[in-house]
């Protein structure tokens, strides 16, 4: 019997991805109740090959390769593995994270134990055992225009350190994209990803309509640590900055209303107006706001396939 999907996306990241494999084939107990599920998101040709070659070595797992004959971006191509699951679980993990305990069995195991949560996360550290924050705050306009340290000093019972600090599972607003598990059935109820988000926010908007809908929560165990080689598997750049703006105006639009949306909309023009002449970066984000922020404006509708 399957209990669970673990879905990985592959965007020329071939030897990350094998790796990531190897962690589960190595700590996961029980291999026999999951299944493995990759998406290539249309990688290069050369990529996508090493990544096959790799996988069909490999015969101790139940592993399944999908190729996406475009980029479906984060909540796309995890959609589409979600196709091909047949399991009570859901698993994703990026493909620049290892596994250095078997947490994929903790978060499963929690869960069962808890039919009020419907999803949850893990502590991610880096190469170095460093603590990365564990968890998101909720979708507000607090949250979105106010730093961390600000929060924290305003609310701290609200807005609690985000390096958590304690071993004890704790509810949270959102886990790390990175590795999370969700209840099928729930993920599903839902409506699973918001696909109009091509990058960032994804998991947010979907703890936040977890909450919100179905009334259960998302929970942290920061004692199950896994390892997040940070950045690995998306290289920075003015696109990718002006997505990850594309995907927080269309998340705050959609869940907060369009009073709070305009309200957001006029600080940062106004912010962002004061900004621009010191930087590049703040240059092309301005440029964005006054032509008009969207997702039409989005990475996936530029894809050209040479």
């Amino acid at each position: 019997m399957i209990v669970a999907s673990i879905i990985i996306i592959n965007f020329n990241t071939a030897p990350l991805t094998i790796q990531a494999i190897k962690s589960i084939e190595k700590h996961v107990i029980s291999l026999e109740n999951f299944e493995i599920i990759i998406v290539d998101n249309s990688s290069e040709n050369s990529d996508y090959l090493e990544l096959k070659n790799s996988i069909d070595k490999i015969k101790n797992l139940n592993l399944t390769l999908l190729k996406s004959k475009f980029n479906l971006g984060f909540g796309g191509g995890n959609t589409l593995g979600v196709q091909y699951a047949n399991s009570e679980y859901y698993v994703f993990m990026n493909s620049d994270v290892i596994l250095k305990e078997d947490c994929i069995t903790t978060m499963i195991e929690f869960l069962n134990k808890n039919k009020h949560t419907s999803i949850v996360g893990c502590q991610a550290v880096n190469e170095n055992n460093e603590k990365f924050k564990g968890f998101d705050y909720g979708l507000s306009l607090k949250s979105e225009i106010f730093s961390n340290s600000l929060l924290q000093f305003i609310n701290k019972k609200k807005y609690p350190s985000r390096i958590v600090n304690s071993n004890e599972p704790m509810v949270v607003d959102a886990v790390a994209g990175s590795l999370f598990t969700c209840v099928a059935t729930d993920f599903v109820k839902i409506g699973g990803f918001d696909t109009n988000m091509f990058l960032y926010y994804e998991e947010k908007d979907l703890a936040f309509r977890v909450k919100n809908y179905l009334k259960k929560q998302v929970v942290l165990i920061p004692k199950a640590q896994y390892i997040h080689l940070k950045g690995k598997s998306t290289k920075t750049s003015q696109s990718l900055y002006n997505e990850l703006k594309i995907s927080q105006f269309y998340s705050i639009q959609k869940n907060l209303g369009f009073i709070k949306y305009s309200f957001f909309y006029i600080l940062h023009l106004f912010i962002f107006l004061i900004k621009s002449p010191f930087s590049k970066k703040n240059r092309g984000y301005l440029f964005l706001l006054l032509s008009g922020i969207s997702t039409a404006k989005s990475i996936k509708n530029k894809q050209i396939k040479l």
